[in-house]
């Protein structure tokens, strides 16, 4: 009977403890109306990794808790998030296998686009992509990938890798 409130878009200035902590206490007590206080009417997170499917030179990631669907966000301290569809994605990384580096992959920034409930992460310079991830650094900048609802994805690794 735990939950989680993903924070990354809180911090200005890659604090682990940012100054923002209204938007920490309204996802969690989100959190708590939806799953423990019966408020149906409330998506309790924001998209989380569920799997991924690859497709010639791209990967296909898909997602629980999309909400009434996936956006293009920004947000600025304690401003409300921002839809910017216009705008792309940052934070996505695609890996290939390479036997001479740290676990057997090469990372290189991606593009990724939302399509649909999905997220298609592709790079001109991989063609057989093993894995994608995103938001897997200290303080993620740039655009991030939210739900309709304003709520953050969480980063993430596909695979066993």
């Amino acid at each position: 009977n735990t939950g989680m409130a993903v924070t990354i878009d809180t911090s200005d200035n890659g604090d682990l403890h940012p100054n923002n902590k209204r938007d920490v206490g309204d996802r969690l007590a989100q959190w708590a109306l939806a799953r423990d206080y019966g408020r149906n009417d409330l998506i309790c997170s924001g998209p989380l990794y569920k799997g991924m499917k690859i497709e010639g030179g791209k990967i296909r990631v898909m997602f629980d808790y999309i909400g009434k669907g996936l956006i293009v966000g920004k947000k600025n301290g304690e401003e409300q998030m921002q839809e910017v569809p216009a705008e792309k994605l940052g934070c996505f990384a695609l890996a290939i296998t390479d036997t001479s580096k740290p676990k057997g992959l090469k990372w290189s920034w991606a593009d990724a686009v939302i399509d649909g409930n999905t997220v298609v992460v592709s790079s001109p310079d991989i063609q057989k992509p093993v894995a994608a991830r995103y938001a897997c650094i200290c303080n993620p900048t740039g655009n991030k990938l939210y739900n309709k609802e304003g709520l953050p994805a969480s980063p993430f690794r596909t695979g066993d890798l």
